[in-house]
């Protein structure tokens, strides 16, 4: 069926609904990595649209664990060359409260990850001078401005990537006083691989905790207070996302980008020691 089929955009989105609502048919893409099965198809609003069922392959690891390679190399053997990844993440600025929603400008890496790279390839670094694609991020932006809730705009994403646990509070200040604006574990490597593979590739996420829920919840725990869970329901945060998305994929515009399919630094001159030294 997929052979018939060419996606206009490639979407990481968990929601039911949306795949109910306009009966998105499941099928597997092949990769290197073996298949990736959580993949769905069809038309949303006259856009041929992919999405591919959140990240993980059966079970919840750790981000350490998660087989990015894999996804990014079924969205590309799909034949979309468009993808938006949606994020639910925890909140930095104590005056922003759980349920605020962002649309990615940039980001920063705070972990080390490593990938598999086929030596049988040219290597080369993904520049991520400007992480998000330009054009995708406006149509997203211009969807946001018609919800019934606020988003922010040009938000900084920084990745605290491969720690099986969520941040300190000294982190949280520091990422604050730097003037970040979400943390999470996932929205890099996946920006980098999108871009070592030439896709447009933008972000939309949503903010379950904030700084002041966390400390309120550990403070009732020290004094035997009944503790109330910090984190808003991810099912309500994934809907407001869900709800950007959709209203992009209505205003859709179709465009050719000539920047991120050209924006690589291969190195072509590369050897492995003088020409001459064989001799």
């Amino acid at each position: 069926m997929l052979n018939e089929f060419k996606p206009e955009v490639a979407i990481i989105l968990r929601s039911d609904e949306t795949i109910k609502k306009f009966n998105l048919k499941r099928v597997t893409i092949n990769t290197s990595f073996g298949p990736v099965h959580r993949c769905y198809i069809g038309h949303i609003y006259d856009v041929p649209v992919l999405i591919i069922y959140g990240r993980f392959n059966s079970e919840k690891v750790p981000s350490s664990q998660i087989n990015f390679q894999q996804t990014i190399e079924a969205v590309k053997n799909s034949g979309a060359n468009k993808l938006i990844g949606t994020f639910v993440v925890g909140g930095i600025n104590p005056e922003m409260s759980q349920g605020s929603v962002y649309v990615l400008k940039d980001l920063v890496g705070a972990g080390n990850y490593n990938i598999a790279w086929n030596q049988n390839i040219s290597f080369h670094n993904a520049e991520m001078y400007e992480p998000f694609c330009s054009s995708l991020t406006k149509q997203l932006c211009e969807a946001s401005r018609k919800m019934d809730f606020p988003v922010k705009e040009d938000a900084i994403y920084v990745s605290f990537y491969g720690y099986p646990r969520i941040e300190t509070k000294a982190e949280l200040d520091f990422y604050n006083k730097m003037g970040w604006d979400i943390v999470g574990q996932t929205c890099d490597p996946e920006a980098t691989l999108a871009r070592l593979n030439q896709l447009c590739y933008a972000g939309v996420a949503v903010q379950i905790d904030d700084p002041k829920g966390r400390s309120k919840y550990i403070s009732n725990l020290k004094s035997n207070q009944e503790a109330k869970a910090y984190v808003e329901d991810i099912k309500t945060c994934r809907e407001r996302t869900t709800k950007i998305i959709l209203q992009f994929l209505k205003d859709y515009k179709k465009y050719n980008c000539d920047i991120c399919s050209k924006m690589s630094r291969k190195n072509k001159n590369f050897r492995e020691f003088p020409d001459d030294f064989y001799e």
